[in-house]
This record gives C-alpha cells, structure tokens and sequence, in this order.
C-alpha cells in the first residue's frame, strides 16, 4: 500500500485482510458467510429468538430461517420452546455448534492479537477510542 494512501483505502484493506481470515474460517468448517455471521451473533446459549436474530444480524427473518434450518440439520443448533411463551422459539448452539463457535472466536481472536502486535503498546487504547469514535459517528 502507498505511503499516501488515504484512511479510506488503508481500512478497506484491514477490511479484506480480515475477510481472508473469515473465508479461511469458512473453508475450513465448511460454512457459509451467513452461518459465520450466526454464530457470531449467538452466543453459547443466549435463548435468542429468530426476529431478534434477525435484527441483530440485519438479515430477513425468512434468511434466518433458511440459516437456522441448515445449522439444525448439520447439528449445530437446537431449537426449544420458550418456557414462559410456548409459542415462541428459543436458539441455543449444541456442544457440535459450540466447537465451531470457539474455533471462530480463536481464529478472530490471534488476528485481532496481529493487529495490535502491530500498534505500540501506549497508543492501543488510543486506537481502540479512534475507532470507536468513528463506528459511533458514521
């Protein structure tokens, strides 16, 4: 990248190396992007229902639907009926999904340790106020 460039173009570049690391993630546990985008919304077992799923990813709740369908018939997710609405579904990951799930947050874990291997130890809370400043602005 050049010396000059522009902040613009020096996140896009952030931004496709940490989509090869995902796309690495993907291959590897042969997932699709929405099914990486879901078990980074889902936590262990928060009991989170579809809609609000759906409004966490910003995903239609007929996409959801599609996704959740394919985790539950690889095994990487159940769905149970809330106890207080029984009409209502609860999410919960399996043991099978919790592996995966670790295995995401370990790999996105050593590339964010990569990127702050990169920035001087005084300045990481700095960058961490600049970025969230900008996320917050935009």
């Amino acid at each position: 990248m050049e010396p000059t460039a522009g902040i613009l173009s020096m996140v896009y570049e952030m931004k496709k190396k940490c989509a090869q690391v995902d796309q690495q993630l993907m291959d590897d546990l042969n997932i699709s992007q929405s099914e990486l985008l879901f078990f980074s919304a889902l936590d262990n077992c928060e009991g989170l229902s579809s809609p609000e799923l759906a409004k966490n990813m910003g995903l239609s709740l007929s996409r959801i639907s599609r996704v959740v369908d394919k985790l539950v018939v690889n095994g990487y997710l159940d769905r149970n009926a809330d106890t207080i609405d029984r009409r209502a579904i609860i999410l919960c990951l399996t043991a099978k999904g919790k592996v995966v799930r670790n295995k995401i947050d370990e790999v996105r874990n050593e590339c964010e340790a990569r990127i702050l291997e990169t920035i001087p130890s005084e300045e990481i809370e700095r960058f961490r106020d600049t970025i969230s400043k900008i996320v917050k602005n935009m």
